[in-house]
């Protein structure tokens, strides 16, 4: 006679927990094998090296802005991307909210901001940045140059800097219409390219797309959920998997004594 309380769950139950258990098998050994190697990411340089797929970086938002503002002189090229400012093709690491003009006075360039102005070594190496906000009578409308000093007209004035471009100071001996000021120019295609590679850098690190990855951040929201959706299935697998135990065992240890009752 059956025993009562030692019948299985119903079949679509155990068909259920069959399926989810199937169906989560690629997610747990994706889980798992991420997992194990970002536990290692020191040890195998995962944070020492990038990758640096286009599409990877259109996913992490890293789309190089348009150049708001570019300058050319003696060779020399000056761009300004959002509010980084690029020195023929390399990030100087300087930012501005402007760029007004660029001028060279070997061995040493000028690239001047509304209120800022970056004074630069030919090969690239950062001088100094001149604040000049509270010195103007106003934002610096542009950039030139006369007889090897640097030149810049704000509110109609003009004022020149000394030989090495530390200090400027009011000009009256000439007028705006008689300087060669700087003029801006759209940089080439190659060029432009080459802007949005420095600007996106060196990529993303392997250690981090792993880790989004791992979380489903990679995938921004739908991700996160979609990794959420998981890990509530992981738990409702385990739950049903402890249930379906516990059932067997039951069965099991009730026709075990039935056998001993009917034996005896």
């Amino acid at each position: 006679m059956p025993i009562k309380g030692n019948r299985l769950p119903p079949y679509w139950f155990r068909r259920g927990h069959r399926w989810v258990g199937v169906s989560l098998l690629v997610f747990v050994l994706f889980l798992a094998i991420t997992g194990i190697t970002l536990n290692h990411s020191a040890d195998l340089g995962l944070d020492r090296r990038h990758v640096s797929w286009s599409w990877l970086l259109d996913a992490y938002g890293m789309e190089a802005p348009q150049p708001s503002a570019s300058f050319e002189d003696g060779g020399f090229r000056a761009t300004l991307m959002g509010e980084r400012l690029f020195l023929d093709g390399k990030d100087t690491g300087q930012s501005m909210s402007s760029l007004v003009g660029l001028i060279v006075l070997e061995p040493l360039l000028l690239a001047a901001g509304e209120n800022t102005a970056h004074v630069f070594m030919t090969s690239g190496e950062v001088v100094e940045s001149i604040d000049l906000g509270a010195e103007l009578p106003g934002p610096i409308k542009r950039v030139g140059a006369v007889g090897g000093r640097a030149v810049i007209l704000s509110s109609n004035e003009l004022f020149r800097s000394d030989e090495d471009i530390a200090v400027f100071e009011a000009w009256r001996d000439n007028v705006a219409s008689e300087i060669p000021w700087s003029v801006a120019s759209p940089p080439d295609a190659d060029s432009l390219a080459e802007l949005e590679a420095a600007w996106r850098g060196r990529g993303v690190t392997v250690e981090r797309f792993l880790l989004d990855l791992h979380s489903g951040r990679i995938l921004d929201v739908p991700g996160t959920l979609l990794m959420d959706i998981v890990a509530a299935c992981m738990i409702l697998l385990g739950i049903s998997g402890l249930i379906l135990s516990n059932s067997r065992n039951r069965g099991e240890n009730g026709s075990s004594k039935g056998r001993q009752t009917s034996q005896h």
